[in-house]
């Protein structure tokens, strides 16, 4: 089976529906054992890691969710609530991958009660300046300006780039990319990206104090050859959380090992984990 049927495969099995507000959130849930919430990348679809996700619940619960296009940090914090209540978790380990640790950054903030434990991969510190929000505004305005094809082709080309695979496996992951930004993924989810950034910037919830009050441990998976990190985030991170991080060395599994070794990365993760 291709990429693309896997995830499709993967999607009809375990994948479920919550309504919150007034958007339709689909999520994946699987596995038996303790539960882990996992936040899936700026690809917006958890199922892109089906391999992943499946090795992990071997020995855990695991919980990874969609992302519908809305537009305020404030709808995934009340929709992971709704989600883990609904699936009847009252607490879980918090694992966010590159997007989705910004994600799960604000969701500690918005509910540290629900999280023992915190593991960021591939991810930045979310404690952005105002400085930013410029930069997030004129993101917004090109996603909504550009013809829609041209946009989803230039994101497809840009997040295909981060993915460290092989030539051979290039052209599947290539494919199943193109499907999903083609036939799944609308100009909203684009602007969504963005301005749900943006949204966190402005209300500066991401500070030392959201996090005095919570003991959790912190882990922070990055590999050597991942762009988007740098040195001077861990620095960052132990200002933000006001402790020392465990830092993970993965290699050379770049910005996302998790698509490209899920075996050596759930073998890490398993590490984490016990």
């Amino acid at each position: 089976m291709t990429i693309w049927q896997n995830m499709k495969r993967f999607s009809e099995k375990h994948s479920r529906k919550i309504v919150v507000g007034d958007k339709t959130w689909q999520y994946y849930c699987l596995g038996t054992g303790p539960p882990v919430l996992w936040l899936t990348g700026g690809l917006r679809r958890a199922a892109f890691g089906y391999s992943f996700l499946e090795k992990l619940s071997v020995h855990h619960l695991v919980i990874a969710p969609d992302y519908p296009p809305v537009l305020t940090i404030e709808a995934f914090n009340v929709a992971f609530d709704a989600i883990l209540q609904v699936e009847g978790v009252r607490s879980v380990v918090l694992a966010g991958q590159s997007y989705g640790g910004m994600l799960a950054q604000a969701y500690l903030a918005h509910n540290p009660t629900a999280v023992e434990r915190l593991i960021l991969s591939s991810s930045r510190p979310a404690d952005y300046g105002k400085a930013w929000l410029p930069v997030e505004s004129a993101c917004i305005a090109l996603a909504r300006l550009l013809p829609e094809r041209s946009l989803k082709n230039m994101l497809a080309g840009g997040l295909l780039k981060l993915i460290t695979v092989s030539e051979s496996d290039r052209a599947e992951w290539s494919e199943a990319l193109n499907h999903i930004m083609q036939d799944e993924l609308t100009r909203a989810d684009v602007i969504s990206h963005f301005a749900v950034a943006a949204d966190l910037i402005r209300k500066g919830s991401i500070k030392p104090a959201a996090y005095a009050s919570w003991s959790g441990r912190i882990t922070v998976l990055s590999a050597k050859n991942d762009p988007t990190q740098d040195k001077k985030d861990f620095p960052r991170y132990e200002k933000l959380f006001g402790r020392s991080v465990n830092v993970v060395n993965t290699g050379d599994m770049g910005h996302a090992g998790v698509l490209s070794d899920p075996d050596k990365y759930v073998e890490l993760m398993d590490k984490v984990l016990n």
